[in-house]
């Protein structure tokens, strides 16, 4: 752009040089972001990946303990991704130099929570956790994935900040560098090197994990202190603020606490799956594997909605936020029509990567894996549609509306179907990602609903 159309787009606080709403503006947000999820999404993939070559019990165990830690987590980082709501809000109302406060008071946020993680490593395992292999599994990985905690809403923080603004590149940059460590990690500390490092299995894996967590956030605390930040967004402003930092809580508590219930719904389901047997919880545990492969797209898509309408609705454009919506539905299908080509038409390379011809009933599970690759297509489809409507909701605040639609639909139409088909009537493993496809189109459609209406443009009020 010539230096007037900068001049336009400074005025406005406007994110790209594309038509506002439009495909192009969308896609230009969102394939940063993308990349930046399918580099975490591989990260979670290849840590699966390299715990089924230590062991498909470790495999099996992670996944089932990282269920439990992800209550945690993602409660936190639902609570401090608010910021990129307020930070785009900000700039969409070019209020420039409030657009730090949100990051900063989150990271407090992530600084208090450092007692109360270490106090749930410490003793939460023997309440929460199964018995599938405990000891030697379960409670090391999610020990350590504990410890860590708080760098996991500290990094999200920093991340939202210049999410908010709409540089995503950077934000990218920094999850492929961190998640390159971590793959490196897993390697070493999963199997070790003899005579140098010994094999720390599933303790090793939460590790590394935690170790690219750091060297991601320190990647994006070095722009966020340079001398342009710091001088038109006051980046260096770090005090913390009670009055601002219940504001944005406020806001940002209702989502995280549905997904901290929402999660708690899927830990109960895959402790449910390891009661009934370990062929239910290695489809599933396989199946959200498979998940990891394609989630960036509708991640990427629902992040890049909420950036968006966050600036559209600062700025009170609300026909730009609907043409928002529609632009993220067209690229959802175009997305899932190429990920059809591995979840549908060639899924075997990927299943033979979990798989061992020495596998137990190999032949049976491979048959059911190939129809779960499907299910799982299906379910990215009603999961992108519920996340883009969700991603306008919560730009505009309505965060409690998003918390009771996400809680009541996960236990109505997944948690309670699981345990009567599978608990109760001993449905066959791949039934539970038919259940899990009925949640999807129940969750879409009431998301819908509520985006629909048009009630969450007063919800807005007062927000910046």
């Amino acid at each position: 752009m010539n230096s007037k159309q900068d001049e336009i787009t400074e005025e406005y606080g406007r994110l790209t040089k594309h038509p506002e709403g439009s495909i192009r503006e969308l896609f230009t947000i969102a394939v940063p972001l993308m990349f930046s999820i399918l580099s975490g999404s591989l990260m979670m993939f290849l840590d699966r990946l390299i715990l089924a070559n230590y062991s498909l019990e470790a495999m099996n165990a992670a996944a089932a303990a990282s269920m439990v830690c992800a209550v945690m987590q993602y409660g936190a980082i639902g609570i401090a991704s608010i910021a990129e709501v307020f930070v785009g809000q900000y700039n969409g109302a070019g209020k420039y130099t409030k657009a730090a406060q949100p990051a900063w008071q989150m990271a407090w946020f992530s600084l208090f929570l450092t007692a109360p993680f270490f106090a749930a490593a410490q003793w939460l395992g023997p309440y929460v956790l199964s018995d599938y292999h405990y000891h030697d599994l379960g409670l090391p990985y999610f020990r350590w994935l504990l410890y860590f905690g708080p760098i996991f809403p500290a990094q999200t923080a920093f991340s939202a900040f210049f999410i908010g603004l709409g540089k995503v590149r950077l934000v990218a940059f920094a999850t492929i560098i961190g998640n390159i460590v971590n793959v490196v990690l897993d390697i070493l500390l999963v199997f070790g090197i003899s005579s140098y490092i010994p094999a720390l299995g599933t303790k090793g894996a939460a590790i590394a994990t935690g170790i690219s967590q750091c060297f991601q956030a320190l990647i994006l605390l070095v722009p966020f202190f340079n001398t342009f930040h710091r001088e038109k967004y006051h980046t260096s402003c770090f005090s913390f603020k009670p009055k601002l930092f219940l504001k944005y809580f406020r806001v940002g508590f209702p989502s995280a606490l549905g997904h901290m219930i929402e999660i708690s719904a899927w830990a109960i389901i895959a402790r449910m799956l390891i009661s009934v047997g370990e062929d239910y919880i290695t489809v599933m545990a396989i199946g959200q594997s498979f998940l990891t492969l394609i989630a960036f797209g509708m991640e990427g898509l629902q992040k890049s909605v909420t950036t968006i309408a966050a600036n559209f609705i600062g700025a009170k454009k609300w026909d730009k936020v609907n043409k928002t919506w529609r632009s993220a539905s067209k690229l959802l299908i175009v997305l899932a029509a190429v990920f059809s080509s591995i979840m549908i038409f060639y899924p075997d390379p990927i299943i033979s990567e979990f798989l061992s011809e020495e596998t137990e009933d190999f032949a049976r599970l491979f048959s059911i894996l190939r129809i779960t690759g499907i299910l799982v297509w299906t379910f990215f489809i009603f999961d992108g549609l519920t996340w883009i409507s969700a991603g306008v909701l919560i730009a505009a605040g309505d965060t409690f509306r998003v918390m009771v639609i996400n809680v009541a639909s996960n236990w109505l139409f997944a948690l309670l179907p699981t345990y009567v088909f599978i608990v109760l009537l001993h449905g066959s493993p791949v039934q539970s990602w038919v259940i899990v496809n009925c949640y999807g189109i129940a969750n879409a459609t009431l998301f819908y609903i509520r985006y629909h209406r048009g009630k969450w443009k007063h919800n807005n009020a007062n927000m910046v």
